[in-house]
């Protein structure tokens, strides 16, 4: 799923559109509506929704320039890292394949060769050990699903040349 956000006059290319998957959105709106001044991005009430909600063109104009702002300031740069120690932070649990195990025995691990795949990967850490898991790659653990909302100050201004530019804007 994608959050289309569609520019409503565009008087630049780059207004027109702008699109993130909602794995790259989330975290982008969640920014903005945590970040920027409310009187501005209060006015968009669904952020994290595409029902065509959105800002006029003068408010997103001024959430442009608060943008390219805490761009050039560096503060969208300091909540990039922090943002991303924070996910760095979050420990990986059990996979839910194998149980933590590394080898995965339900009916999809043996139709599959799972439980009597040997692991050949030199790498590994169980390289040369019996069963596999296909969630895992037989280790056990996987990351936490927080690790796939990415944050970079890049979106951030592909999104602000996209407010520069759209005449206000909806999100579909």
């Amino acid at each position: 799923m994608g959050m289309d956000v569609s520019g409503k006059k565009p008087t630049t290319e780059a207004g027109s559109y702008f699109r993130n998957n909602v794995w790259w959105w989330r975290p982008l709106a969640q920014y903005l509506t945590s970040q920027a001044p409310r009187q501005i991005v209060g006015k968009c009430r669904y952020w994290q929704s595409n029902d065509g909600d959105g800002l006029n063109g003068k408010d997103s104009k001024k959430l442009a320039a608060w943008l390219r702002e805490e761009i050039a300031s560096g503060r969208t740069a300091t909540y990039a890292m922090d943002y991303q120690a924070a996910l760095d932070a979050v420990p990986p649990h059990d996979c839910q394949y194998c149980n933590g195990t590394g080898t995965r025995i339900d009916s999809v691990g043996r139709e599959n060769g799972m439980v009597e795949k040997v692991i050949d990967e030199p790498a590994h850490p169980r390289q040369g050990q019996k069963g596999w898991c296909n969630g895992c790659n037989g280790i056990g653990k996987v990351e936490d699903i927080a690790n796939n909302y990415p944050f970079t100050v890049e979106n951030c201004a592909e999104f602000a040349a996209f407010l520069e530019g759209c005449g206000g804007f909806e999100i579909w």
